[in-house]
């Protein structure tokens, strides 16, 4: 099973690619967030494999918290 995490600020967008996931055999959606606010402990708590990351977000961007991830959590890929 593959563990994914979304931050996306879209409400719409965020709960669509929840249903997706959780509806395709493989996947599994572990959390959804719409900002980066509380990045680290989210993806600790959640443990996911893979990110999908909005790039545009309020506060804290997408690619700033693609490097946080990276430093802090190297084995977790983020698309």
């Amino acid at each position: 099973m593959i563990r994914v995490a979304i931050f996306e600020d879209n409400k719409h967008l965020r709960e669509s690619l929840q249903i997706l996931l959780n509806g395709t055999t493989g996947y599994t959606c572990v959390g959804a967030w719409p900002d980066c606010s509380n990045l680290i402990p989210h993806l600790k708590a959640s443990k996911p494999d893979i990110v999908l990351m909005d790039i545009e977000m309020p506060g804290m961007t997408g690619i700033e918290a693609t490097r946080i991830i990276k430093e802090s959590l190297p084995e977790v890929q983020v698309l």
